[in-house]
């Protein structure tokens, strides 16, 4: 029974931070490209929406947020001079009126 318990521990483990990603599309996120981030930090532009003035993501870029939080989802491109970070998705919450 000891051990049952030992491996339930490491299963737990295991499994749950792959939980944190679980809702994000595959479209968005493939490789834990994504990340919350302060919705302080994005700004509306008439291009869509900024991250930090690195990335815009346009309209369908923009999704609405499962969790009431605001997250950015990109690749930073190591090698590129040009666009440093590849924007995927951008998760906010759904506006209420």
């Amino acid at each position: 029974m000891k051990n049952f318990y030992c491996l339930l521990t490491m299963a737990q483990l295991i499994v749950s931070p792959a939980g944190a990603h679980s809702w994000y599309p595959k479209e968005c996120c493939h490789n834990d490209d994504c990340h919350p981030v302060p919705c302080g930090e994005l700004t509306t532009t008439r291009y869509g929406l900024s991250w930090k003035g690195v990335a815009v993501f346009s309209e369908p870029m923009i999704r609405s947020s499962p969790d009431g939080a605001c997250h950015v989802c990109g690749m930073w491109e190591q090698h590129s001079t040009i666009l440093p970070y590849l924007p995927l998705c951008v998760f906010v919450p759904k506006v209420t009126s």
